[in-house]
């Protein structure tokens, strides 16, 4: 039975959405911006705990990550002295790969548009 699982990945995706308040205005300071990217990659879900057999979630994890490794990069073009400006490569690279498997099992965006400004 999989359902739970899906309850479970589902409501830690709105937790943290609910943590970022969708009309919250961009931060300029850069020290907080990258505090803040911190924290959420602490709460990124893990892809090795879900399976392509289950697609919603892994395409829902998928997504998330390459989400965060887009706001990563916009940090990063803004604040060229932040602290994650030595991952941007590999959160660059690992956002590739993510979206060649994310084309390859047919997933669909869930995510709403949105700019790639940290909240």
């Amino acid at each position: 039975m999989r359902r739970p699982r899906v309850r479970a990945v589902l409501l830690l995706l709105a937790h943290g959405a609910a943590a970022v308040p969708a009309d919250a205005a961009p931060v300029a300071d850069c020290a907080t911006q990258a505090a803040e990217l911190s924290n959420q990659q602490t709460e990124l879900p893990r892809l090795d705990t879900t399976s392509p057999a289950d697609r919603p979630p892994y395409c829902i994890t998928l997504e998330t990550i390459m989400d965060f490794a887009s706001r990563i990069k916009a940090h990063v073009s803004r604040c060229p002295q932040s602290s994650h400006a030595s991952s941007v490569a590999e959160w660059d690279k690992l956002r590739g790969s993510y979206a060649k498997l994310f084309t390859q099992y047919r997933c669909r965006h869930t995510l709403q548009p949105r700019s790639a400004e940290p909240r």
